[in-house]
């Protein structure tokens, strides 16, 4: 009985295999070089397939499991640059469309880094990325490259004044722990991306004190900014920079914006999505001049159709809120993280001055102050609220209160309770409460996590 079945099965088939060599490559190059190479052992076919594949992706790291042998980091680095250069060597493609190199070495000889790097820009490459945990130098030709359209540098290398730099076809620019000598250099640097998409501004290093990063560019779509900054004294504190940003073309800003002394920005007329944290890292005298500086920029978001927003407790009296004139007519998203509510206020003007707003998520209430008249969008837009982290606080069901009491034309309100910090019955209570509650609208629906 059992034989006939194994013989009645019919033998498997290698579909793989059987696909010819450029849809082989194609479906490789989603991988690591690392693991395209690991294919070699498969079949003769397989062997050198990998060189064909149009993409170089050298991500080693000491401490990886499959280099945990290796107890030496200089015999380590020695074996690694082996690796790349064998790599580089036996690569075949014509093109290639993806470097990445991705690498702790400790020793890397400025000629060695040149030499990949040239050897990528000779096979026509469109996208580099090169990240490496300490100081390099980067050969003057990967600046003034005409055909590269993607750049990401997350390393330690000093971007000096003069730096020639004219990169046409560039459209997405990522930086990270990069040292600026001064402002000229960064200002220079984006004047020579012309066609520039998406800037990435990640941790960096400034040479002196109160520097002003100007981010002028009229084909800029995406920004996104979230230093961890350090000065060369490795002097943690406020007034140390200043953002500008003149992009009229920006639809989509994300700023972390912890220890500058002053960020704005001109008109953002065509901004649709903003994702804004302000962060008082070093709190100083000069807090209420902060404050103001945030109400003056959030001008700058009046065209936003989604906003997410963070603040610290703002130094400034009612009436700086009161004296504001800002509206906020294409806002249909609001979102306040967990730490939002620090400066009630803020929220409540928000609540009030976008009257189409039709989706809010309060990640974490921690104080509610009932407005003095209803906000227009509870009475005609606002159809979902979410709200996170309850923990039954008399606050919290005031809030939910009002809202469920006073929105017309609510459709949804999910709650997710505290996890930790709430027993069965406390949660059993807060649903029967909040049930009770009297809702402006009839179809609304109350959904417990």
């Amino acid at each position: 009985m059992d034989v006939t079945r194994k013989s009645s099965r019919k033998p498997s088939m290698d579909r793989l295999s059987a696909l010819p060599d450029d849809v082989l490559c194609h479906i490789l190059s989603f991988l690591s070089t690392k693991n395209s190479v690991a294919t070699s052992v498969l079949a003769r076919r397989w062997r050198f397939l990998w060189t064909f594949v149009p993409n170089i992706d050298l991500g080693l790291t000491y401490g990886d499991d499959d280099v945990k042998l290796w107890t030496d980091i200089n015999m380590w680095n020695g074996f690694s640059k082996i690796i790349i250069d064998r790599v580089i060597l036996l690569h075949k493609a014509p093109r290639i469309n993806t470097f990445r190199l991705c690498n702790n070495l400790h020793d890397c000889r400025e000629y060695e880094l040149r030499a990949w790097i040239r050897t990528a820009i000779s096979r026509s490459v469109r996208n580099i990325e090169i990240c490496f945990n300490y100081n390099i130098y980067l050969p003057q030709c990967l600046f003034t490259y005409k055909t590269l359209v993607d750049l990401t540098l997350i390393c330690h290398v000093d971007i000096p004044v003069s730096f020639d730099v004219y990169l046409p076809a560039l459209k997405k620019l990522a930086l990270g722990i990069v040292r600026y000598e001064s402002a000229e250099s960064f200002s220079r640097l984006l004047s020579g991306c012309p066609v520039l998409e998406e800037l990435i501004m990640g941790s960096f290093v400034v040479r002196s004190s109160r520097m002003c990063f100007y981010v002028c560019s009229p084909t800029l779509i995406r920004l996104t900014f979230y230093p961890s900054l350090k000065l060369v004294a490795h002097e943690f504190y406020r007034n140390c920079y200043r953002v500008k940003i003149d992009t009229p073309a920006l639809r989509y800003l994300h700023a972390y914006e912890p220890i500058s002394e002053d960020f704005s920005a001109r008109a953002l007329t065509s901004l649709m999505e903003a994702d804004i944290v302000f962060v008082n890292e070093a709190p100083l005298a000069g807090d209420a001049i902060y404050s103001r500086n945030i109400l003056e920029f959030l001008g700058r978001l009046c065209n936003v159709k989604c906003l997410k927003l963070s603040t610290t407790p703002m130094k400034v009296p009612d009436s700086a809120f009161s004296a504001l004139t800002i509206r906020f007519p294409n806002l249909t998203k609001l979102e306040l993280p967990v730490n939002w509510c620090l400066d009630w206020r803020l929220f409540l003007y928000l609540l009030g001055n976008a009257d189409n707003l039709e989706v809010l998520i309060i990640h974490k209430v921690t104080c509610w102050m009932e407005p003095h008249q209803v906000p227009t969008c509870l009475l005609s837009h606002l159809r979902t609220v979410t709200i996170s982290l309850f923990e039954c606080a008399e606050h919290e069901f005031e809030l939910i209160s009002y809202i469920l009491g006073n929105a017309k034309v609510l459709k949804r309100m999910d709650i997710h309770f505290e996890l930790n910090g709430i027993d069965l019955k406390g949660k059993f209570d807060g649903i029967k409460r909040i049930s009770l509650f009297e809702r402006g609208s009839k179809a609304c629906e109350l959904v417990f996590h």
